[in-house]
């Protein structure tokens, strides 16, 4: 685990980040579904990420530095693209589970790059199992978007 302390500080902060933005998209998700159980889920998703960037920012406070407080600006410009593409889609459940599956594959993209860092031993156990739920979320969203996808017209090729 190669890197140095200003380059753990900045996965950890790209993470905080990410989880600020997911909060904000899976509530855009969430305000374009129309079917109450898809926004319910969407809901709880908001909410848990929201809680994985509060519990990682008081765990860096705990070790005496400054987290900051990340807007998540991509995830309200990416809440907003998917409330757009609702209203094109005719709020299409397909359409907004492609979306949010794509939200958590970039969420799973900047956990794997902070996995990769030196980081402190109190945040590295919050990280993973934060990671491991989220894998866990992304699966259950690629299988209810696969069990959604548009089945083929007879006869096309």
């Amino acid at each position: 685990m190669p890197g140095t302390l200003e380059e753990a500080g900045t996965a950890i902060s790209r993470v905080i980040s990410i989880c600020r933005d997911a909060e904000q998209g899976f509530r855009g998700a969430a305000n374009a579904a129309r079917d109450p159980e898809l926004k319910e889920l969407f809901v709880r998703y908001s909410d848990q990420h929201g809680g994985f960037a509060a519990k990682l920012q008081e765990a860096v406070k705990a070790l005496g530095y400054d987290p900051g407080a990340p807007a998540g600006l991509g995830g309200t410009i990416y809440g907003g693209w998917i409330n757009l593409k609702a209203l094109v889609t005719s709020h299409e459940q397909h359409g907004i589970l492609v979306e949010a599956e794509r939200g958590e594959d970039w969420i799973l993209t900047t956990y794997r790059e902070a996995t990769d860092k030196n980081l402190p031993v109190g945040i590295r156990p919050i990280i993973e199992a934060q990671r491991a739920e989220i894998e866990r979320a992304h699966d259950y969203l690629r299988q209810r978007r696969d069990a959604t996808a548009p089945k083929p017209q007879n006869g096309a090729d």
